[in-house]
């Protein structure tokens, strides 16, 4: 077992007892009770925060970034237009703004954001980036997001 847990455990024991002590000989049972609780949740709270079940302190490192990466720029629907998977901007985030046809027939191209499906590697990458900044939307709340850092975005289930 690590001497920092134990140490850990050891001074919130001595400060959540010493504290409701103190207060409960002021005769403030109420302040006292309220501490002693407050205290318990606190160190429970910083326990778990900063030690592993093992005891040890917690490592700083994080794990890939981004987690995930959406097939479509953010506030953009995946749809099929014209027989092939594409992102649509429904909602006007883009510089063209909203899709004002509801029957989805008559898309225009200021509204459909290509996935490049047909494409691959840096090819696939340099298209989306250029389109991302021609349409000026955003990949993951990133100006032009973690695919112009070269990271290839996920293809689209195949429906």
């Amino acid at each position: 077992m690590d001497f920092k847990f134990l140490i850990y455990c050891f001074l919130s024991v001595v400060a959540i007892t010493g504290g409701a002590f103190y207060f409960y000989s002021a005769r403030q049972e109420v302040i006292a009770a309220i501490y002693f609780v407050g205290a318990i949740v606190a160190a429970i709270f910083f326990g778990f925060r900063w030690f592993s079940s093992s005891g040890e302190l917690t490592s700083t490192t994080s794990g890939p970034w981004p987690p995930t990466i959406n097939y479509c720029p953010d506030l953009l629907t995946l749809a099929t237009v014209n027989g092939t998977q594409a992102c649509i901007d429904t909602v006007g985030v883009s510089q063209s703004g909203g899709l004002s046809t509801s029957d989805g027939t008559q898309i225009g191209d200021q509204y459909v954001f290509n996935l490049f499906l047909n494409q691959t590697g840096n090819a696939r990458i340099k298209s989306l980036c250029d389109q991302a900044k021609s349409k000026q939307v955003t990949w993951e709340g990133v100006w032009d997001g973690s695919v112009c850092m070269n990271v290839e975005p996920p293809l689209p289930p195949t429906s």
